[in-house]
Parts: C-alpha cells; structure tokens; sequence
C-alpha cells in the first residue's frame, strides 16, 4: 500500500474512532437537572403492604386479610419456572394469538374472594412466551428477553395480549384492581441469561442499533468469548482498542429497558389513571456477577418513564443471613428522585423450610428478627413491601403470623419521612459498561462493600452517579464510588465542585478514573486516589478540601475497617457494636445477631423515645438510651421530636 493511501486510511479511521467515542461515552447535564422530582412526589404514591404466593394459599389468605392486610397479589402466569413448575395453579389463559380462557381469570380472582371478601388485587401480567408461541418466535422470552425484545413481531403480538387482558381485567375485576404488575424475562424479573450469546434477531437489532449511530463496529456483535476478555487487567475495556464491547452491553442493556418501556406505555394508555404500574427492573446490586448481562443496567431512563409507579425486587440474596444487612437490589435512591416508590420482597423462608430458606433462618427467633429487620427495612425507606409466601407455609406459624400483625399496625401508624443518612453509596452503570463481568475482580463494584456497609451501625443512602447534581450532597460526610472507574473531564470537573470538597471522605476501590471515556491509562488513578495504583492497603490521603480512601482489593473494605473511615468522616455511629441500623426521620430499627445491653446513641436529643413492638417508654429528653436486645433480635423506635434548646 502506498504511503498515500494509508494517510488517507488513518485519518478515516482517527474520525471514526472520534465519532465512536462520542456516541459511547455521552455527555452528561451536570448543570439543572431535567424536572427533578422526589421525596414529596414519591409519598404521592400508593403504599402497597401486601400476601402474595404463587400457590392457591386460601387459608393464609383469610388469615392475613384478619391481620388487616387485604391487598392481594396473584400472577395470571402462562409460563413455567427455572423449576419446571408453573407459575400458575390455574389453567392457561393464553390459548392463542386472540384466544383466551378468561375462565381461568375468574376463577382465580373469584377464589381469593371467597378467602378475602374485601381483597384488592395487585395483578401480575405475564408478558412471556407461552409454551405454544416458543416455535413461533424460535425462542422463549423467559431465557432470551433481549432476543424477544428486538423483534416487532414479539412485542406487537405480547402488547396485543397484554391489552385484551387488561380489557377484561377492567370489566370484569376493575373495581378491586388497584395496580398491573408487567412481569417478562427471566423468573419474570426481566432477567438474561444469554451471557452476550447473538442470534439472528439480536444480530439483526444490533446492525440497527449501529447504523442509527453511525458506528461501524462490524457485522456482527461480539462474541461471548470476545467480551470475556478485557485489555486491562481482564477486566476493563479499552475504549481505544475494544469499543465494539463498550458499545454491545450498552445495546445489550438498551433492549431490555426499551421493551418495558414499550409495554408500559401501552399499559398506561388503556388502564385508569388512578392505577398503578409497577414493574420488577433495576437490579444493580445483584447477587451473581452478571451485573452487567443482566440486562438491568439502563434503570435510570425506565425510572424516570411517567408510565410506571414503582420498582420491585427481592430482598438482597447474599446477605440473608442472622446478623445481615439486608437491603434491596435496586437503586432505590434513582427511583426516589423521580418520585416512585419501590416495593422490598419478603420472601424468605423460614427455619424449618427446607426448598427456600437454604438453613439460614435456623430458629424461630432467627424468623422473627430476620422477617421484622425486613419489614424494618421498607419502613425506613417509605417503601411499598409484600410477604410473599412463594411456595406456601411460609407463614405456617402463628407465632410469626403474630408478628407481621404488628408490624402492620406499626406501619399503619408510621408517616413518611426523609432519610438521615451520612453515608451515601454511588452505583455506576456508565462505568459498568467498560467491565468484562466474568473477572473476579468485578465483585469490587457490587454488592461487596453495601455488605459490609450495612453492619457499621449507620443508615446509607444509595444514589446512581447521575443523580449526584440533584442531591443536597451536604448531609453525606462519607460518599462511596467504589464502581467509578470512568471519569471523563466532564466528571472530574463535577467531582471536584461538588463532591471532593467540603471536608468529606470520598472513598474509591481498584482503580477510579483508570479510563476517561477515549483512553485508558492506570497513571489517572492517582489524582483521585491520593497515591498510585495497587497501591497495598487501605490508604487515606489528605487532599485539597477533603479525604481520599483507597483500596486496589475490595475485599479490605471489612464492617470493622469501614467503622473506622465513617467514624473518621464524621459519620455518626448509633451503636459501639456492629449491628444493622435503618433510620429516617423519627424512626430507628437496629438488627442485631447477638443479644445483651447495649447503648444506642442519637444524632440529636429527643424528647421521647418508644419501642413501637411492645409500646415501652425507652427514655425522654435524651439523647441516648439503652436497650437489652435478644439474640438475635431486630427492634423498632420511635424517636419523637427533637427537644428545643
């Protein structure tokens, strides 16, 4: 090739490359938020404290409708589960394109009558691929919904259904229907599980997706070999020399978010607007490292659709146990700013089931205190939750029956309140995007350090990166980003005005800044970090205006040495003792593992402060007080007003 024509090939290649980068490393607004809303929108909400069960479950029904608790989920299911059970104890509605058993509606919903006479439903539809339609489409959206999603025929015939149900639905049950629940993907949680395999309609979608953004990133989409491997480290992307696998999991991800879009826009349309429309989506801290494969990390623009209510998730799966922390797989925060509730799924099973519980509920204290911090949970965060009872006798026990009894007049008494965290965790899809998932070293950046978090005896907020310009950030002494490895000049400048200032702690894992959206150069990491890359040990770093604390090994990051950095920032402990602590203002709930007495501190003097389980005085005019836990046990206070000076 003459030296011309390579120029030429160059510089083609350099304004390609320029443009790539463009699309994939978008700005973002730092300055006035678009229609921020929040706090106040989101108590606007309907509050949803509910039994549901995938099982008939007429006796638990009636017993919890005595309890109070009327509202009622069940799923209209066509589908079958990673169990090879159906979902549904009832016959199949979704016969056929245009051909329905509504039959099979009724009964169900008459059946729950029968067991709760004043019940109102929460309607799960089921927007996967029956049984019958799988050839159709040669594919089952249930284990390939970004495969589904890509393809007009799927989503038109799916939306055809989903309205003809919701007609009936209105007609039939309208006046006890409260809200539709749009359910598809994996387990229904609109999960994937194709780990970036292609197929024709994906590779078709992804050619699409390209050609709208002018990207010429080949024919076909990478492979799931090709996306395993990472030029940093195996574990970060160069945008320089693997933008085609920045580019594949952002598509990847977009599928998912544009297809719950989709249905909930129709939904909207043809319901009351009364109702609600909730939907299971957003899971950035799950429990697998398939954060990114998951197909849940485009939350913020489904979060912020007029279309949907609020977000629903189970209970945080690897910190279950006696002694944990709980918590959701959202981004509860994200939601939050756009005025949604989200719901908490209880659905743990208890010490003596064997299917669900996997032996980490061993007594019936452990039910008592594990099903109350949940509870304690949701309260702490204005949330919607239900008890689901998922393959029945969950709840078998009167003693445990007993307690969600008071839970629920606790709740019934309890108002809507703002946190008072110091403590704020930041999730990061943008960065996530630039990570190959399948190397050990992506733990740092997900569920880990809430973990541990969770056991220092302080409340924690958790916040998207894109969310930061709309928060008061002045209350947080202590701001994780322990996920921002991309910082582009426009983050580093909001970082430095708005975030390391003001004599706050900003704590980082393994390499923040490595890449700034068109390079990658592990030297960035040290304007941040306050001292190099892998540099052993937790290091805290004196910086202009504020503290940095750095670890390369996420797994230094301990309850005991994240008690010292919050202590050092200024954060306020309530206990000496590691223990579970949920708090807004004029609540606290403290979960603990082991019993006996203990102090528990307050952030200001109160003028009274009540066990909201057992209605005791535990002090007034103080602003400590101390409490003999059981062990284990989770307790619930009322801190009321704070005593003028």
């Amino acid at each position: 090739m003459e030296n011309k024509e390579k120029s030429v090939l160059a510089k083609q290649g350099s304004a390609v490359k320029a443009m790539m980068l463009a699309v994939l490393v978008p700005a973002i607004a730092f300055g006035e938020p678009a229609a921020p809303v929040g706090f106040k929108e989101q108590c606007q909400k309907q509050l949803w404290v509910t039994y549901r069960s995938f099982n008939k479950e007429f006796e638990r029904t009636a017993q919890f409708a005595a309890m109070g608790i009327t509202n009622r989920c069940f799923f209209a299911a066509n589908t079958i589960n990673g169990l090879a059970k159906p979902y549904c104890e009832y016959p199949l509605i979704w016969k056929g394109f245009k051909d329905y058993d509504w039959s099979a509606l009724d009964a169900q919903a008459e059946d729950l009558v029968k067991a709760s006479p004043n019940a109102r439903f929460m309607v799960m539809i089921d927007l996967n691929t029956p049984y019958w339609a799988t050839h159709k489409f040669w594919l089952d959206s249930f284990t390939d919904i970004t495969h589904a999603g890509v393809m007009p025929e799927w989503r038109n015939r799916t939306k055809e259904w989903m309205l003809d149900f919701i007609a009936y639905a209105e007609k039939r049950w309208g006046d006890r229907i409260g809200c539709y629940i749009l359910s598809g993907g994996g387990t229904s949680e609109w999960y994937e599980y194709d780990r970036g395999r292609s197929s024709y309609a994906k590779t078709k979608g992804w050619k699409g997706w390209c050609k709208a953004r002018k990207l010429s990133l080949g024919e076909t989409p990478p492979t799931p070999q090709s996306l395993s491997r990472a030029a940093f480290e195996n574990l970060v992307y160069d945008p320089a020399t693997e933008p085609e696998k920045i580019a594949y999991w952002k598509f990847h991800n977009s599928i998912t978010a544009n297809a719950i879009l989709f249905f909930a826009n129709a939904a909207r349309k043809a319901i009351p607007k009364e109702k609600e429309i909730g939907v299971f989506f957003g899971y950035y801290l799950t429990s697998c490292p398939n954060q990114t494969s998951f197909a849940h990390l485009d939350y913020t623009r489904v979060y912020a659709s007029p279309d949907i209510d609020f977000f629903i998730a189970p209970g945080n799966y690897s910190d279950r146990a006696i002694g944990g922390g709980a918590g959701s797989q959202l981004v509860y925060g994200t939601a939050l700013r756009y005025g949604k509730r989200f719901l908490h799924e209880i659905d743990f099973g208890p010490h003596d089931q064997t299917q669900w519980g996997r032996g980490l509920w061993k007594t019936l204290e452990d039910d008592l205190a594990g099903n109350t911090r949940e509870a304690a949970f949701a309260m702490a965060h204005n949330a919607n939750y239900w008890w689901f009872d998922m393959w029945g006798q969950f709840y078998r026990n009167p003693k445990v029956r007993e307690r969600i009894a008071a839970l629920k007049k606790v709740q019934d008494a309890l108002k809507p309140a703002p946190s008072v965290a110091e403590i704020l965790i930041v999730c990061d899809s943008e960065s996530l995007y630039h990570v190959n998932e399948k190397c050990p070293l992506e733990r740092a950046f997900g569920q880990h350090l809430r973990n541990k978090l969770a056991r220092i005896a302080a409340p924690y907020d958790i916040y998207s990166f894109d969310d930061l310009p709309v928060l008061d950030m002045n209350r947080y002494k202590l701001v994780c980003l322990n996920s921002t490895l991309l910082i582009t000049p426009e983050r580093a400048k909001f970082l430095r005005e708005k975030v390391c200032t003001g004599g706050r702690t900003v704590l980082w894992c393994y390499a923040p800044g490595v890449t700034d959206g068109k390079t990658l150069d592990a030297g960035h990491v040290k304007q941040w970090a306050g001292v190099p890359f892998k540099t052993p040990g937790i290091n805290t770093t004196q910086m202009d205006g504020w503290r940095s604390v750095y670890a390369y090994d996420y797994k230094l990051f301990t309850p005991e040495s994240l008690t010292k950095i919050a202590s050092d920032a200024g954060v306020h402990l309530y206990l000496d003792n590691l223990a579970t602590v949920f708090a807004k203002e004029g609540f606290l709930a403290v979960h603990t593992k082991d019993g006996g007495e203990k102090t528990v501190r307050l952030r200001t003097k109160a003028a009274k402060i009540v066990d909201l389980l057992t209605g005791k005085t535990m002090a007034c005019d103080a602003d400590s007080f101390s409490v003999k836990f059981a062990s284990p046990d989770t307790r619930l206070f009322s801190i009321k007003k704070e005593v003028s000076k």
